[in-house]
C-alpha cells in the first residue's frame, strides 16, 4: 500500500514538473508558419484601393516615420503583446517588417493569432523587397 502511495506521488510530481518546464518556455519559440503574399500582389491590392485589408508596419515608430508602405498603419513589434488589440478583425492584416527573413511580422502574426486573429498575412521579402522594386514609400 505504501509503495502504491509513492508511487502515485511520484508520478504527480513528474506531471507537475513536466508541466512546469513547458510553461516556462517562452510561446514565441513554436515556429509558425503564415501565408505570404508577394510585393506584387500587394502594390496591385493598394492600387485598386482594396478595402478589405490593412497593411500593418512592425517596425519601429521612427523607422515607420522614415518610410512605410503607402496606407500602412504603425503596429511596431513588441516582446509581449497586451490587451486591447487596436486592430480590425474584419478586414485581412497584412504584416510586415524590414528584417531580413520577416522575423518580427511573423512573430507578431503568432502573437495575434494567440488573441484570435485568423485572416493574416505576411509580406514575402517585406520593407526591403517593397523599396528594392522601387515602390512607392510614404514618410510622416
Amino acid at each position: 500500500m505504501i509503495r502504491m502511495i509513492n508511487f502515485y506521488g511520484v508520478a504527480a510530481c513528474a506531471c507537475l514538473l513536466a508541466i512546469a518546464a513547458m510553461s516556462a518556455l517562452p510561446q514565441e519559440e513554436v515556429s509558425q508558419k503564415f501565408p505570404a503574399i508577394k510585393c506584387e500582389e500587394l502594390k496591385k491590392m493598394i492600387d485598386i484601393k482594396a478595402a478589405d485589408m490593412l497593411v500593418i508596419c512592425n517596425d519601429p515608430k521612427e523607422s515607420y516615420d522614415e518610410g512605410h508602405i503607402p496606407g500602412a498603419a504603425s503596429f511596431p513589434w513588441v516582446d509581449t503583446l497586451k490587451p486591447p488589440v487596436s486592430l480590425p478583425r474584419n478586414k485581412m492584416l497584412i504584416l510586415y517588417c524590414s528584417c531580413s527573413h520577416e522575423e518580427d511580422s511573423t512573430d507578431m502574426a503568432a502573437k495575434l493569432t494567440r488573441f484570435g486573429y485568423r485572416n493574416l498575412k505576411v509580406l514575402e521579402g517585406g520593407f526591403i523587397r517593397w523599396t528594392k522594386l522601387k515602390y512607392p514609400v510614404e514618410t510622416k
